[in-house]
């Protein structure tokens, strides 16, 4: 249908007869979907604003940009007869917005339209907007119907899941590595536990690791870095959770890889004296075993022999009672010195030493006082002459 409108105001009773779509439309080209309505409606706030306060529903403007974008919006055929409270318009298109009230299509033709309702204040407005034309018009207003009360039926209150039995295999492991918690030992007197969440914390009460089963009470899963403890809570077939107090462990998640720095002095009785300093990392196999592989300088500061080093070193350590270790392994000592001197040149190590933590805690920053004696494999029989003997602070992160 081709879309224009026609305002007819009849004298005798004040309204206007609506005979075609399109003549004064609000809005140009036609609407063709609901996205091009919504489109229209905001590329033209400002008028559709002045609209709603010309035509007395200053109030409702908000509601209506609103609510519009999620309003149901039904496409219909309007019939003859269909009234409307008002309308807007513009005069062959031109101009302000005007408000005709008292509109009635009166053409024996049906016009393509929009139809949605608008809540405001406990009322319901139903809006109507032809195809044609964008014309914007009000078709009534109704109070909303109140929602009907639903008394539920009275149940019985429901008992709480009890967490219980919880144990921890290993309870010390390293981060990644596949630890078991049981809580098998759980119940729930009137249903059956659905669900058992393991939340790994760590000593600030920081959650660092969730994990959520579903239908089990012992599960595999990842010791994460960090833990300190681990809290489980069960749910049961109604939603309802245990207390995590019932359920509370006490792990300790490990790190394999640390960052290590040494620094120091060594001895050697030929004579010479070296400051060293060396950093790299440890890797830990098990608890009590480790590989550090570190590099360094060793610069001569006084002495007749010798030459500033570079060091390349390769460890095992043996922890034991906590706080002691042992080291055992091969390093370089790396010099452009005389190939010939015995106490200057490149020489491939024998590295030992042992040592003890002094400050702070295993898996947190500490510090350990060491001593240190290396020596080529070929001189170990002159080692009181060419060895180095040495001792240093070293520090993990």
């Amino acid at each position: 249908m081709v879309a224009v409108v026609v305002l007819g105001v009849s004298s005798v009773h004040a309204s206007t007869t609506l005979m075609e779509i399109g003549r004064s439309p609000f809005h140009q080209p036609p609407l063709t979907s609901v996205d091009t309505l919504l489109q229209m409606v905001q590329d033209k706030r400002q008028e559709v604003m002045i609209g709603f306060d010309k035509a007395g529903l200053t109030e409702v403007y908000q509601p209506f940009v609103e609510q519009l974008p999620t309003a149901q919006i039904e496409r219909v055929d309007f019939e003859k007869g269909t009234w409307f409270e008002w309308m807007l318009f513009k005069k062959k298109g031109k101009g302000d917005v005007r408000v005709a009230k008292d509109v009635t299509w009166a053409n024996e033709k049906t016009f393509p339209g929009f139809k949605f309702d608008i809540d405001y204040d406990g009322n319901r407005y139903t809006f109507a907007v032809p195809l044609g034309c964008g014309n914007i018009a009000l078709m009534g207003v109704k109070a909303i119907p109140a929602e009907p009360v639903v008394v539920p039926p009275p149940v019985a209150a429901n008992q709480a899941p009890q967490c219980g039995g919880l144990t921890i295999t290993p309870v010390r492991a390293f981060c990644g590595q596949i630890i078991t918690v049981d809580a098998s030992g759980s119940t729930d007197a009137d249903g059956s536990i659905e669900k058992m969440n393991i939340a790994f914390v760590d000593d600030q009460g920081n959650v660092v690791s969730e994990t959520v089963v579903d239908g089990k009470l012992v599960a595999d899963v990842e010791m994460p870095c960090g833990a300190t403890s681990v809290k489980v809570t069960m749910t049961d077939d109604k939603g309802e959770t245990s207390s995590q107090a019932d359920c509370v462990a006490a792990v300790e998640g490990m790190k394999r890889v640390r960052f290590l720095a040494d620094a120091g002095y060594y001895r050697q009785f030929d004579p010479a004296n070296y400051v060293f300093g060396r950093v790299g990392l440890e890797y830990k196999i098990t608890d009590k075993f480790a590989v550090l592989g570190l590099i360094g300088g060793a610069p001569q500061v006084e002495g007749i022999d010798g030459e500033s080093a570079f060091l390349v070193d390769l460890l095992g350590e043996y922890s034991f009672a906590s706080r002691y270790f042992v080291d055992l392994g091969v390093g370089g000592w790396i010099t452009d010195g005389d190939d010939d001197n015995a106490a200057e040149n490149s020489q491939l190590d024998l590295v030992a030493g042992f040592g003890a933590r002094v400050y702070g805690e295993p898996e947190d920053f500490n510090a350990s006082l060491f001593v240190e004696v290396r020596s080529a494999f070929d001189e170990l029989d002159g080692l009181y002459d060419y060895g180095r003997f040495g001792v240093g602070v070293r520090l993990r992160f």
